[in-house]
């Protein structure tokens, strides 16, 4: 599509974006770099990409925006009579994703149509940078101060985060390379990344975080002058390895996974499955057991999101490689999301779809048939539950992050089990001795907590509870809420810090027990402290933990390993 030029009607602004020369929609990750500069006119844009952004945006699949500011310099001071930059900024970076001012269609509970994901960009939250120069640096350094959830990294060259942004500024990392800002800018980022000096040069300081280096600070003495050699060095070594994760109270550091080498297949709209063609990406480790069958954890992706989205977020086949397991990573058969409310129109049956993978992984992999793991993020582990509701004699164990299925994820439903469809087939033909070993994880800023009767999480363990002879507690509703903010707490309740580079990222596990002769612990409700809507670095650890314990036997049972 390459350079156009946006008048925004939310803001009432305008910028310039530049697209990759790649598909619109495609089964791999864009990200998005904000560029801030003086003035408004489109050759000083056309300055920047012919200096290698735009070489670099086409390589690495990075949406270049331009923001104009509303003169011909950025209001980075907060001043009241000029207009408000951050709330511009705010808008501005969301509005990328498509070329027109079109309002997004979305179903009944605020999901996009299908039609609407498929003809957007999609770049997520995790991956969104700044660069600026002039005021335009000023402006990253102070936005970033007062949004950091926005943001991962910044580059500025010259300078200086202003007052009112240190009186409103939030202290939360934000990556920082600084060329010839002021002293005041770099102590701020420092400051909020609690980094120290690791490296002083004549012409450089390094601080990193002594727990996560993600969060550093590089101060270049000496302002620099804007070039495609330093913003490639930066891409390559700061802002290409940097994902914000949606945890803490404003987002964190963290980073993106290797999914180059040899130990990565994808399948490309492949019709070996019998059912259309269908995209996955297969992860099996380089040093697997010659001979052995191995486990196999198939995680499906969010709502618009796709297969390498999903890795850099679960970074399960890093597990993988240490714990020996094969994974795979699926595209939702309408390229986009999963069929879990089993609709009869819709471009693909999602649960063959998953069970022939199963199969076609079994036959042509080293896999073990009954040491296979189902988990996913938020719609795609709603599709995991429902494959593990109605084919549980394929799966071992189900594990899954963050999903509001079935009900409204923004408000209270009364809905019936026996009206949910996947739900009521699951009972109808369910052996009364089956059993289904369930992880699930949720996080303390999603919409649905704290929980009480009818949100999305009781319906959930209603469910499970049911499938697996536990107790089905009544969940108290918004006036009295459960203290433990889960709902109904487990018969036994632990509480862990299983991250030494997160210290603040706090569990509390809520393990429930069968009423069998010999009580099982098969439902487990896992709240993680300050996390939003994210896959957090320990949520896939826990569930493997979890489900590598148990095993599907011939005859449909599970039993420990």
């Amino acid at each position: 599509m390459g350079l156009i030029y946006k008048d925004e009607v939310k803001s009432g602004r305008n910028m310039y974006i530049y697209y990759p020369n790649v598909p619109v929609h495609s089964p791999y990750k864009v990200s998005l770099i904000g560029v801030l500069r003086d003035g408004q006119d489109q050759a000083s844009v056309e300055k920047l990409l012919s200096m290698g952004l735009k070489e670099m945006a086409d390589e690495h699949w990075i949406i270049l925006v331009f923001p104009n500011p509303a003169g011909e310099t950025w209001n980075y001071e907060f001043a009241e009579d000029r207009p408000d930059d951050v709330a511009a900024l705010d808008i501005l970076l969301q509005e990328v994703t498509k070329p027109d001012n079109d309002p997004i269609q979305t179903d009944a509970v605020g999901i996009p149509l299908l039609s609407e994901m498929l003809r957007q960009w999609h770049p997520m939250f995790d991956c969104r940078y700044l660069i600026g120069m002039g005021s335009g640096a000023s402006m990253a350094y102070s936005y970033a101060a007062v949004r950091p959830e926005e943001i991962a990294g910044i580059l500025g060259f010259g300078g200086g985060i202003s007052e009112k942004a240190l009186e409103n500024a939030l202290y939360a990392p934000v990556a920082a390379v600084m060329s010839g800002a002021t002293k005041k800018t770099s102590d701020y980022y420092i400051r909020a990344c609690q980094a120290e000096l690791s490296v002083e040069k004549s012409h450089l300081s390094i601080y990193e975080n002594p727990l996560n280096p993600l969060a550093m600070v590089v101060r270049v003495y000496e302002e620099s002058i804007p070039s495609g050699d330093i913003f490639r060095k930066v891409y390559r070594e700061t802002f290409q390895n940097l994902r914000r994760m949606n945890t803490g109270a404003h987002g964190e550091l963290y980073r993106f996974s290797d999914l180059s080498g040899p130990e990565f297949t994808w399948y490309l709209e492949d019709e070996s499955l019998g059912c259309g063609p269908r995209t996955w990406l297969v992860h099996v480790p380089a040093d697997l057991p010659a001979g052995e069958k191995v486990p196999m954890v198939m995680f499906c992706h969010g709502g618009s999101d796709t297969p390498t989205e999903a890795a850099h977020m679960a970074k399960f086949h890093e597990l993988g490689r240490r714990e020996h397991f094969i994974t795979v990573y699926p595209w939702g058969s309408n390229r986009a999301s999963w069929n879990i409310n089993l609709l009869p129109d819709w471009p693909g049956d999602d649960v063959d779809y998953l069970t022939r993978l199963m199969d076609f992984m079994t036959s042509h992999y080293p896999v073990d048939p009954g040491r296979i793991y189902m988990s996913g993020f938020s719609n795609g582990a709603s599709m995991a539950m429902i494959v593990s509701m109605l084919h549980p004699e394929k799966v071992a164990a189900l594990a899954y992050v963050d999903t509001n299925w079935p009900g409204n994820r923004w408000k209270r439903v009364d809905i019936k089990i026996e009206d949910v469809t996947a739900m009521r087939l699951a009972l109808e033909k369910k052996d009364p001795e089956m059993r289904m070993p369930v992880w699930t994880t949720y996080g303390t800023r999603e919409t649905a907590y704290p929980v009480v009767k009818q949100h999305t999480q009781q319906y959930q363990y209603d469910f499970w509870k049911i499938f697996n002879n536990i107790e089905v507690k009544e969940t108290p509703g918004p006036e009295n809420p459960d203290p433990s903010g889960c709902g109904v707490p487990g018969d036994v309740v632990e509480w862990i810090t299983p991250n030494p580079m997160f210290p603040g990222h706090v569990y509390q596990i809520n393990r429930f027990f069968t009423r069998d002769p010999e009580p099982e612990n098969y439902y487990n409700y896992v709240m993680m402290h300050d996390k939003g809507h994210d896959v957090a670095p320990s949520d896939a650890e826990l569930c493997w933990n979890y489900a590598k314990q148990f095993r599907r036997n011939p005859d449909g049972t599970v039993s420990r390993i």
